[in-house]
């Protein structure tokens, strides 16, 4: 109430000193007056100083608690479990608990500013001129019902436009994290494609609400200039009229209405529809995004963790671009759960190309992919929690045996990754190059051991499909076996783009890709049922392999 006092008294003040004082001919009365709006004034500072450190008193301790469960829900919540650092959680901890505790105190402020304000100045225009109070609001209700409407457009975009922040930083952190992924499978035409839809989608959202904002300006401004214009343009008729106002009256009311309207207006549109606006919207997401750890994490990884590796594709068809013959037209499949598929055809039928549909690295042009009932291309769906693609050419990246293997499943124990280093005979090169804390230097390994170290890699992640596309072409033929038997005995779906005869017969079905009619079926259904099948069953036995298949 002390800080209110210059709202309250200040029209009335000046009205004593141009109506008592300079138009009377005391021009020391007058300064006298003006110096009591002075003092009013100071005594409004000092009372303001106080009530901003209560302020604070507040706000500081709100920031700390939001804090800590942000960082709670990033440490213990369920989304630790993909292994990928969601980059979204940054955000929310720098920018969104960063923007509460700075809107929070705003809107404290603004809001006790706005009621006592408000009433302040309404107090002293009905003892000054109750006839300018009847001018000054018609202008400031109309411009407040106009952003009462606004307000539900305001929130929606804003939230809308923190959402798209938030997509931003997860897809580019996830690019980052999965860069050599990436690099490996040639995959960076999708991936830009994804992240620039995700850029422009947060660019449309900031433009949307740029819109709103600036609409709102528009209503702060008539709201806080159309009273004043309203009694400037009435003032000949307010003086001396049948209210008996006088000029120190009238210039006292605008006053009011210059030095505490336009201040109210602006707190109403831009305290309440910015801060406000801010707070709401933050505490929303934060809300959405961060709640409680209910401790029952065991139960979330389950959840979280994809137990159905089915296959289905339906009628997918495939070109590159630049109008291109389909690589792959008509194809149907379906795969059951803990299936093995070879999938065989002539070289450049779209064997490959098929891979990186399943593995959801390219989109179909017509039809279908469901992994486990989820499109594996799909926005939100974390691929290396759902699908494993081994290329020929195996990837190992200089660093530990341990960062190499558990790449995909980071923090697993010890125990774990020599499982899957044994799973496919590579424990032996672990022990050679010493251990999972041994350097790996990727030159000095041989292609057949760069794919047992990828094939470790594949195994211990927790994808339940692996997709081998060649992936065994520098082994020993007993090696091959043996890693397709680990991985058949995995508990997950295989499917392995055969390049040998003993691929083929030791699947459950097998897949051939002709070019005109995509043909399923074993492999001794096939050998009676295709001709180009059985030419390429004996190009395997005679050893001709490269130039077929």
């Amino acid at each position: 109430m002390v800080e209110a006092l210059p709202a309250t008294l200040s029209g009335l003040l000046i009205a004593q000193a141009i109506d008592g004082g300079f138009l009377a001919g005391s021009f020391r009365t007058g300064l006298m007056w003006l110096g009591l709006l002075f003092t009013v004034h100071v005594i409004g500072a000092l009372a303001a100083r106080f009530t901003l450190s209560a302020t604070g008193a507040v706000v500081e301790p709100l920031r700390d608690d939001l804090l800590g469960a942000v960082v709670t829900s990033a440490v213990h919540g369920e989304d630790r479990l993909h292994g990928v650092p969601d980059s979204a959680k940054v955000a929310r901890i720098t920018e969104q608990v960063e923007e509460v505790r700075r809107t929070a105190g705003t809107l404290l402020s603004g809001a006790r500013r706005f009621v006592f304000t408000l009433v302040a100045t309404t107090v002293g225009l009905l003892a000054l001129a109750p006839a300018v109070l009847a001018l000054a609001l018609p202008p400031v209700l109309l411009a407040t019902v106009l952003f009462a409407v606004l307000l539900g457009t305001l929130v929606r975009r804003r939230y809308a436009a923190v959402v798209a922040n938030e997509t931003v930083a997860r897809s580019v952190g996830e690019t980052l994290a999965g860069s050599r992924d990436i690099t490996a499978a040639r995959s960076w035409g999708p991936v830009h494609a994804e992240v620039l839809h995700d850029v422009r989608a947060e660019r449309d959202a900031d433009l949307a609400l740029a819109r709103a904002v600036a609409l709102r300006g528009v209503l702060t401004s008539f709201g806080s200039y159309a009273p004043v214009l309203c009694v400037l343009v009435a003032a000949p008729l307010l003086i001396g009229g049948s209210d008996g106002l006088t000029v120190g009256m009238v210039v006292g009311a605008i006053s009011y209405l210059a030095a505490n309207i336009e201040p109210v207006m602006r707190l109403l549109t831009e305290v309440l529809g910015g801060a406000g606006l801010a707070l709401f919207v933050s505490l929303r997401r934060l809300r959405d995004t961060s709640p409680a750890v209910s401790g029952r994490l065991v139960e979330g990884a389950r959840r979280m963790t994809h137990t159905d590796a089915s296959v289905a594709v339906k009628d997918v068809s495939f070109a590159y671009e630049g109008g291109a013959h389909p690589v792959l037209d008509g194809v149907d499949l379906d795969l059951p759960h803990g299936g093995h598929l070879a999938v065989v055809g002539p070289s450049g039928i779209g064997k490959s190309t098929l891979s990186l549909l399943l593995a959801g690295l390219v989109r179909p042009g017509e039809g279908t992919v469901r992994v486990g009932g989820v499109d594996p291309a799909g926005r939100g769906v974390r691929r290396t929690d759902l699908v494993c693609l081994l290329p020929q050419e195996a990837y190992v990246f200089t660093g530990t045996l341990r960062d190499n293997v558990g790449y995909l499943c980071e923090k697993a124990p010890d125990e774990h990754l020599w499982r899957a280093l044994a799973a496919v005979r590579a424990e032996g090169l672990a022990a050679r190059l010493g251990g999972l804390d041994a350097a790996v230097d990727p030159e000095a390994l041989s292609n057949g051991e760069k794919q047992l170290l990828a094939l470790a890699r594949a195994y211990a992640s927790p994808a339940p499909l692996v997709i081998l596309d060649e992936a065994t072409c520098h082994l020993a033929l007993s090696d091959e076996r043996h890693v397709e038997e680990a991985f058949r005995a995995r508990r997950g779906t295989l499917v392995v783009i055969a390049h040998r005869i003993d691929s083929a017969r030791r699947a459950d079905i097998v897949l051939l890709l002709d070019g005109s009619r995509p043909l399923v079926g074993t492999h001794e259904e096939l050998l009676l049922a295709s001709d180009l099948y059985a030419d390429l069953v004996g190009h395997w036995k005679s050893g001709v392999r490269r130039p077929v298949l």
